[in-house]
């Protein structure tokens, strides 16, 4: 995925001093998403869980937010 090292705009309690930059950055993370067609995205972060499964909720996406190792188990 392009830029997927990039940030999901949340960052601990950024997403709420600073919502509307926030959600700008979400707005690129999701543009990506979709590109890429990504079913599933992976993160051991749980702010950044919260920010995407935001995010693909509010655009009506079906996709999934998974800590890696819930992603290496749904593998075995």
């Amino acid at each position: 995925m392009k830029e997927a090292d990039r940030c999901c705009g949340s960052a601990g309690s950024f997403s709420i001093i600073h919502h509307d930059l926030s959600m700008k950055v979400l707005e690129r993370k999701i543009s990506n998403i979709v590109t890429a067609k990504a079913e599933v995205v992976a993160t051991s972060c749980p702010t950044c869980t919260m920010q995407l499964s935001y995010g693909l909720k509010s655009h009506g996406l079906t996709g999934q937010v998974m800590h890696p190792v819930q992603l290496l188990a749904k593998s075995y």
